[in-house]
This record gives C-alpha cells, structure tokens and sequence, in this order.
C-alpha cells in the first residue's frame, strides 16, 4: 500500500467508501490494512472491508459511483473495476465477535476527508491469531510491537 502519510487510496476508492459511508453502509476495515493505519510496520496491498450485510444493495450502488460493479454471484462477492483492484471482501473474521459488536468496538482513523471505522490493534491480533495461517503468524510479531508502542504513547498522555 502507499504510504499512509500521502493519500493511500486510489480516486476510485475514496468514491466508493464516500459513497458507503453516505449510504449509511455499516463496514470495518480489518486485517493488515487496519493495522498500517495504526502504525504496524507491516506491507499489504489489499484493503479488507468487513460488511454488516453483503446483501446491502447500497454496496452495488457505491461501487457503480466509483465506476465500479459489485458481483453478488461469485463466492466470496466482489467488488471491482478500474481503481477498485485493492478491495477484498472478507465474509468471515475468525476469533472475533459478531459484526455489531466489533463494529461498536472499532476506532475511527481520518483519512483525507474520510473517516474509517477500522478494526482495532487488539482485535486485529486476535484475528490473525485464530486464522493461524502462515502468513498471519509471521506478521504477528509485528502487530504485537505495534501494539505495545501505541499503548505506550497512550499511557504517556
């Protein structure tokens, strides 16, 4: 992903999460690329978007805004199109809660003039932790000192 000092995300992506957020679209943005907006030293190059409903007809709506589309048929849905390549839909969290209760639990990040409900530090590890794929435990070192450096500062308020 881009560094998260510039602008991260593609034109067709701020649309589309505008366009969600307008919509009043309940989602999260979880995994790898919640984490780098928390300061995890880590590289990704997706965006994973957590919905309350893939069945939202409001997500179908955003993605044509973006000049997009929203393919319901496939398993897992996707969205896709020019500038929307980074989006991945995640359909299961492992090791976490329902929806709602993450979602009541998530932090808001700006970025630019948006404002993104994102998985926090703690539940993103949990995450990773439960999946126990490869990739998620090599990346859990680094999530942990992440960690530990943001609840330093925060204690040092």
């Amino acid at each position: 992903m881009p560094d998260f000092e510039d602008d991260p995300l593609t034109g067709a992506e701020r649309t589309f999460l505008r366009a969600l957020s307008n919509k009043k679209v309940r989602f999260l943005l979880v995994g790898m690329s919640a984490a780098v907006l928390q300061g995890a030293d880590v590289a990704t190059q997706d965006l994973d978007l957590w919905f309350e409903s893939l069945d939202a007809p409001e997500i179908g709506k955003a993605a044509a805004l973006a000049g997009g589309f929203y393919a319901t048929r496939m398993q897992p849905p996707m969205v896709g199109g020019a500038g929307l390549e980074r989006i991945d839909l995640v359909t299961q969290c492992s090791g976490l809660e329902p929806f709602d209760v993450e979602y009541r639990g998530a932090i808001a990040i700006p970025i630019g003039d948006l404002r993104l409900r994102v998985l926090p530090l703690e539940r993103i590890i949990a995450n990773k932790t439960a999946a126990d794929r490869p990739k998620d435990r090599a990346a859990l070192e680094q999530l942990r000192a992440a960690l530990a450096v943001l609840r330093e500062v925060e204690r040092g308020r």
